[in-house]
Formats: C-alpha cells, sequence, structure tokens
C-alpha cells in the first residue's frame, strides 16, 4: 500500500452516531454508527466497533465490524476476522477472511 492510501481523510469514531448521506475523497474510517448512505472513491474502512446500516460504494472497503444493506466495491471487498456483512454486495472482488460471517447476496466479477 502506497503511503498516500495510508492517510486517513475523515473518520467516524467510536461512540458518534450519524444519519444521512456522505460522499469523501481518500481514506475513510467508520469506528462509531453510520445510518445511511456513503461514498468514497478511495478506501473505506469499518473498524471492529463500527456499524454501518444503508449504502456503501467505496473503490475498495475493508469490514472488521458490522455492515447490513446494500455495498457496491469497484475494486476489493476484504471481510477481516471480526466482521460481518448482511444484505446485497456487488464487488469486482471479495477476500473473506477466516472467521468472517457473511449473509448476502453476492456478485463477484461482474
Amino acid at each position: 500500500m502506497a503511503p498516500k492510501e495510508r492517510n486517513l481523510n475523515a473518520l467516524l469514531g467510536r461512540g458518534a452516531t450519524y444519519e444521512g448521506d456522505l460522499s469523501f475523497e481518500g481514506r475513510v474510517r467508520v469506528d462509531g454508527v453510520f445510518r445511511g448512505r456513503i461514498y468514497t472513491d478511495a478506501v473505506l474502512e469499518v473498524g471492529e466497533s463500527g456499524v454501518i446500516d444503508g449504502e456503501v460504494d467505496a473503490h475498495n472497503l475493508i469490514v472488521a465490524g458490522r455492515v447490513e444493506g446494500k455495498v457496491r466495491v469497484r475494486g476489493v471487498l476484504t471481510l477481516e476476522p471480526t466482521g460481518c456483512i448482511h444484505g446485497e454486495i456487488d464487488a469486482a472482488q471479495l477476500v473473506s477472511k477466516e472467521g468472517a460471517k457473511l449473509r448476502a447476496t453476492v456478485l463477484v466479477g461482474q
């Protein structure tokens, strides 16, 4: 990963809750609760304490927390061992690590 990709452009911290639509440039991390639609042309990370309920559209998505709803990933969706996704997934590539939970309709590589 290039150093530029490691820089965090936005953070929804643990204990914070947000409802609505958000669009970001660059790397975004959710450790709190987000309800709504979220979009980024770069990387969206859902930390272990993070919850997203709604729609996600990201270039790359890393899930260590919980996502419920529609997920669109134009690059790589990585589901960490503590990650959980319930809903619909449309991803170019999917990496699911041992222990991850997935209850979804999944389209990969379409």
